[in-house]
Formats: structure tokens, sequence, C-alpha cells
């Protein structure tokens, strides 16, 4: 079933993407053999950027664990969609939170991170979709989110400016308790490699 929706989309993105060819007035681009694929590439592409829309891959199962510190990634990487222009944002998420009985595999962490991010969603609405997303499945003392973002739509047209955007939000203790919240900004800044 899943399989038969992406086909359907596709041809419908294929569709539109033949009509912006002709519309950008691209003479006989489907006789020309570097467009004549453009349309079933570009559609690809879109269903990649956005398979955040479709059911969830990832089960995000938990753990019991006794582990109360901090669980840390410094710099996630994932790419989304501008919902305005449709152009990609390329993100760097670094994340954090604090178990309670409760841990989820280490994996899941980023590849959820990179579905929540893979659809058209404004930098401020995945910050916190991330935050309540993980609420939700551990309920821990806390969780932090920095988002760094580049934004095609700043980039490539208007401005034309290679701006970092950056969001943030915290809850539980890291709002709440100053010495959790340096804590999760010094391991951000040192930027160890192994």
């Amino acid at each position: 079933m899943k399989q038969t929706i992406i086909n359907q989309n596709q041809n419908k993105i294929e569709e539109g993407i033949g009509l912006v060819l002709d519309g950008l007035g691209i003479p006989d681009w489907k006789d020309d053999e570097n467009f004549t694929e453009t349309p079933a590439r570009v559609a690809r592409a879109f269903l990649e950027f956005t398979k955040g829309l479709r059911p969830e891959e990832s089960n995000g199962a938990t753990f019991p664990t006794t582990y109360n510190g901090i669980v840390f990634f410094r710099a996630i990487e994932a790419i989304g969609l501008c919902p305005h222009h449709l152009l990609p944002i390329e993100y760097s998420i670094a994340f954090a939170y604090i178990p309670v009985e409760r841990a989820i595999g280490l994996s899941k962490i980023p590849r959820i991170i990179k579905y929540l991010s893979a659809r058209p969603v404004l930098q401020e609405d995945l910050t916190k979709d991330i935050i309540d997303y993980f609420q939700e499945k551990l309920s821990p003392l806390g969780i932090a989110v920095v988002v760094s973002g580049v934004h095609g739509c700043m980039k490539y047209r208007g401005i034309k400016e290679r701006e970092i955007v950056k969001t943030a939000q915290l809850s539980g203790v890291f709002y709440d308790k100053p010495q959790a919240r340096q804590e999760f900004y010094e391991l951000i800044k040192k930027g160890e490699q192994l």
C-alpha cells in the first residue's frame, strides 16, 4: 500500500515538473536527453526530501536504564524543505536529553530527527516538534535542542545570503536549571573529534 501511494505521488510530481519545464519555456525538453528524465529525478528528490510526511520507519523502541546523565549529539545532519519556496534547508542539530528509567536506542535519535526534518516545515516548528516527540516518547528530566539551518530560499534567491539561522528550545532541567543548560552549551562548544 505504501509503495502505491509513493508511486501515485511520484506520477503527480512528474507531471507538475513537466509543466514547470513548459512554463520556463525550455524548448523541446521532452526530446532533449538532458531533460527527458528530469521530471522523474526531481520527483524522486522531492519524495526523499519529504519522507517525514509519510509514516515513520523507525519504531523508536525504548529500554530500561539506570543512567541519569546527559545523552548528547552535537551535530546531526538533516535536510528539510522551506514550506514557502520548497527549496532545501541544510540542518545541523544539537540534541540532548536526560533519561528517567527509559532510554531510546542511540541510533534511533538521529534517525527520528532526520525523519522529523524531512518535510516542508518552518525551522521554528521543527525545533518544537523534536522536543515534543522525545517528550512524549520518553518523559525525560529534560530535553535541549539547537537547530542550525542554512536556507536555500535565502542562499539562492532574494538576499542571496548563506547565513546560519539558529533556533533553540529547552525543557525540564535544561530550562529550569542554569547548570544543566550551561553543560549542554559547553558540550556544543567543545566540538571534539574521536
